[in-house]
């Protein structure tokens, strides 16, 4: 018989045009980092930020180019996902769930919208790249969580059984045993993944 596969979990913190992420591996109580990837979620000569593209080429092509983009994310976070998920697998893991960190607000109702001022144009990237990242999760069959940032020690309190004010100092030590990058971004990412698992875990048969 084969070796079953320990789970684990990837989150996101995502930017226009790439995400930082953190894997982590079981146990949820007690996890630990299997890596800390940068993934790159356009490439040339489609932008970063395609609503500012968008909104310079003007109304004839921009739904056209954000469309571009969405797609490109799409198929870059998939195949990122795919490799990611043989690697692990070659350490003894299955990658089950993501996480990814959302952002404040909600999503714009319509491209005039998205495109209506500078900060709107931002928000609308923010929420491209991680409804990439989400479409990309569900279609390669991961247990998929979204999570707003200021609602994720929280929600790691919760998963963990522990109170919320030592959920800092756990995704501190994560970050000492692994080491360097270990910011904003890869704490974010870290609660997100701890969270997914968590799901993950909730969710698999007896």
């Amino acid at each position: 018989m084969g070796e079953t596969l320990k789970p684990a979990a990837i989150g996101f913190s995502s930017h226009s045009g790439w995400a930082a992420a953190v894997c982590l591996g079981c146990p949820v109580s007690s996890p630990f980092v299997l890596d800390r990837p940068r993934l790159l979620l356009t490439s040339w000569p489609l932008p970063r930020e395609p609503y500012h593209d968008a909104k310079r080429g003007g109304p004839d092509k921009a739904e056209e180019i954000v469309a571009a983009a969405a797609n490109e994310a799409r198929v870059l976070a998939a195949e990122a996902l795919t490799a990611f998920a043989a690697l692990v697998g070659m350490h003894g893991y299955a990658l089950v769930a993501s996480g990814v960190v959302l952002g404040g607000g909600k999503p714009a109702a319509t491209l005039s919208q998205a495109l209506s001022t500078h900060a709107a144009m931002h928000g609308a990237e923010g929420w491209l790249f991680r409804e990439a990242l989400m479409e990309a999760s569900q279609n390669c069959g991961l247990t998929t969580v979204g999570v707003p940032e200021s609602a994720l020690p929280a929600r790691v309190a919760e998963a963990l059984g522990t109170p919320e004010g030592d959920v800092s100092s756990l995704v501190l030590q994560l970050g000492r045993d692994h080491g360097p990058p270990w910011g904003r971004d890869q704490k974010a990412a870290t609660m997100a993944a701890l969270i997914a698992l968590d799901s993950a875990s909730s969710r698999a048969p007896a």
